[in-house]
């Protein structure tokens, strides 16, 4: 069962979301932050990761500049779900690999389990399995 980290500070976005992909069939867990995300993967691993870019303390940016960095985590598929229109930072994710981003306000959650699930074939595709602090 793929496993999915949702990286999102607005607990009325983050809680429903996990609900509805748990119904799904995916294992999920939360973090608000990127901080508590990166000690997420690091204990638990994942498959994919669903970021907000921004939050408190460590942010979509940052989260992504620190996963990236790590060998483990540069090949992670994350999709953004943001409501940030800041252009620079947009493109900054994308530089960083982020390849999807879906705005909070036009997305649909059918939209969303296309892309999760079209990202984790794509990396199932390439050969990657779920990263965790033991694989490098």
């Amino acid at each position: 069962m793929p496993r999915i980290i949702i990286v999102e500070d607005a607990q009325i976005i983050r809680e429903p979301l996990l609900r509805l992909l748990r119904m799904e069939g995916f294992e999920v867990a939360s973090a608000a932050d990127g901080a508590e995300a990166m000690a997420l993967l690091d204990s638990q691993g994942a498959d994919l990761v669903l970021l907000d870019v921004l939050m408190p303390r460590m942010n979509g940016v940052a989260f992504m500049e620190a996963l990236r960095s790590l060998p483990r985590y540069r090949e992670l598929p994350v999709i953004g779900v943001t409501g940030v229109s800041d252009t620079s930072q947009l493109a900054r994710l994308r530089q960083l690999g982020v390849k999807t981003i879906l705005h909070k306000v036009r997305f649909t959650f059918d939209g969303l389990l296309a892309e999760i699930r079209q990202q984790l074939a794509e990396s199932a595709e390439h050969g990657e399995a779920r990263q965790t602090c033991n694989a490098e």
